[in-house]
């Protein structure tokens, strides 16, 4: 009976035999100046918000024990730092492994985000959100940014292998730097009309600017120089593509 049951287990899936585990975190934003959040996910999907009223909101669904995360958290003059790390498994390749985050940034508490991801998808949706400061290290990736009407002033994007999206779209009151590093995959970029855009390129692959002019070193839209504000962007394509639309 005892041999039975095991050549039953073996026979099993994979999926089943990986019993789906949860972790959730709330931090209140009470008394929080501001914040500053780190994640290291070394792989999986993740999906963030900025429109909650705590300070952070994270929930982890995987079925590996091992990637139970583990959370640190300082204060130091109203500013919080918080970093959720899970280990580096390699678990080769077997896809009936998950790792699925969902975390929401408050709406009101401005905050740095610091992301390093392994490989996955990653949706970020900053729209309209207090995030000052975006750094994102990743590496294959299938990665989406929305900041359109963010207060972000410094976005800093360093992906290996995989699409990047990036919305920058939108009514800006406040001048911002950009810098992407593409390695591999096409880095796609949606440019607001209304608000002066300065734009340089470089890397291996192919280039659909839209109808940024060439001005200098830089490309830029009919706004720049007579708009107040201006978004600064630095692209480095490597062996992918960059293109260009504007809205």
């Amino acid at each position: 009976m005892k041999n039975t049951l095991l050549i039953a287990l073996f026979l099993l899936p994979a999926h089943l035999l990986f019993a789906q585990q949860k972790y959730t975190k709330t931090v209140s934003g009470a008394g929080v100046k501001k914040g500053s959040i780190h994640l290291e996910i070394p792989a999986g999907e993740l999906t963030l918000n900025s429109d909650g009223s705590s300070l952070v909101e994270t929930e982890v669904q995987y079925t590996d024990a091992d990637w139970k995360p583990s959370l640190s958290q300082s204060t130091s003059n109203g500013v919080v730092t918080l970093t959720f790390k899970q280990k580096d498994i390699n678990n080769g390749d077997n896809g009936d492994t998950e790792n699925k985050w969902r975390v929401n940034l408050s709406k009101t508490i401005p905050t740095d985000l610091y992301l390093k991801m392994g490989a996955g998808e990653t949706k970020l949706d900053l729209s309209n959100s207090p995030v000052t400061k975006l750094d994102v290290e990743a590496g294959a990736v299938s990665l989406s940014v929305n900041l359109k009407g963010s207060k972000a002033r410094e976005v800093d994007i360093n992906a290996g292998v995989g699409e990047v999206n990036l919305d920058l779209t939108g009514n800006w009151d406040h001048d911002a730097i950009i810098d992407i590093a593409g390695g591999i995959g096409e880095v796609n970029l949606k440019l607001p009309k209304n608000t002066g855009i300065r734009l340089k390129t470089a890397g291996l692959g192919g280039r659909d600017l839209g109808n940024l002019q060439k001005n200098g070193s830089y490309y830029t839209n009919a706004a720049y120089g007579r708009s107040k504000h201006t978004l600064t962007i630095s692209v480095a394509g490597g062996l992918g593509s960059i293109n260009v639309v504007q809205e």
